[in-house]
Order: structure tokens, then sequence, then C-alpha cells
């Protein structure tokens, strides 16, 4: 699977913020509800993207060497899956909240929508934040180099060290086989 590229996010806020601006501003324009914000999502979005960046801790902190205790596959791969969501939804997010802030721009000296303006931009911020910290911790969660044994075979990079990932298996024809 390869990394998520910035102009991949780019295009997804754009879009986002495309239909965000197209929806609500017809819905505005034809008296629809108040655009509804609260001032909890920008909160809840800096806390998904702490999640993140501690999910993806212990995965940077093995690739970097700190390998005293093994590190479990599956909660990797998960830590991956994770990242390359916040940092999808983050840039959609982003988008979203930017379009609305364009269709409350016109109509920034009215007080109530002056709020929700900022509110706005202060979602956006926080999914930018979301975003990152998806693109960060997808970085983090990238395999090393596998080591080589003697043979110039790759080992296992998921062993801790002293294991056995560098030690050579059976030669095809070696063994037993199943036929």
């Amino acid at each position: 699977m390869s990394l998520l590229r910035w102009r991949t996010l780019l295009l997804v806020a754009v879009c986002a913020a495309v239909l965000s601006w197209a929806g609500l501003g017809a819905l505005d324009s034809r008296g629809g509800a108040a655009l509804p914000l609260p001032w909890t999502a920008p909160v809840a979005l800096v806390v998904l993207a702490v999640a993140v960046i501690s999910a993806g801790w212990p995965v940077r902190r093995w690739n970097q060497g700190h390998r005293d205790r093994p590190l479990d596959a599956l909660r990797a791969a998960r830590a991956a899956v994770l990242a390359r969501a916040a940092g999808v939804t983050g840039a959609a997010l982003a988008g979203g909240y930017a379009g609305m802030a364009l269709v409350l721009l016109p109509t920034v000296d009215i007080e109530p929508r002056r709020a929700r303006l900022l509110l706005a931009l202060g979602a956006a911020v926080a999914s930018i934040v979301l975003s990152v910290a998806g693109i960060v911790v997808e970085r983090w969660c990238r395999l090393p180099p596998p080591d080589t044994d003697e043979r110039g075979r790759p080992g296992s990079p998921w062993r801790a060290p002293g294991g056995d990932a560098g030690r050579p298996g059976p030669e095809r024809g070696e063994g037993d086989r199943l036929s």
C-alpha cells in the first residue's frame, strides 16, 4: 500500500469544500436552518489527532530501535490504517468546514454568523491538524528495510533482536515436504 500523498489529500479537501460551499450555500439562500456547528467540533478533532499519534507512537519507537518488548504486527497494521483514515477524514472535514466558512464569509458583520465563521475556521484548522497527524503516523508505521542473513535472504522485521529473524530456514528440498 502506498503512502498518502499531499496532492491526493488536497484534491479531497478541494472537492469537499466545493460540495460543502454549493450545498450549504443553496440551503442558506433558501432560508434554511442556520448552519449548525457545535463548539466541541474543533476540540473533538484535536482529541482525535492526539489519539492517532498515541496509537502510532509505539510503532515509531520500535522502528527507532527501542525494542525492549516485541511489537504486535496487527497493532502496527491497525495504527497504519487508523492513520490513513485520519489523513483522508481530516482532509475531507477541512474542506467541508472551509466551504462552510466561505458561505458565512459574506455575512460576517452579523454577530451570530461571525461566531459560526470563527468556529468553522477553528474546525478547519483542527481538521488539518488531524490530517497532518494521520500523515505523520502513517510514515511512522512504515516497516524498516528487512535485515538479511549471511545468504542475502530477508529476515522478518517484526521479530525482536535476538530472535530467529536472521536464522536461515530450510532450503527448498530439505526437511519434510507435503506432497
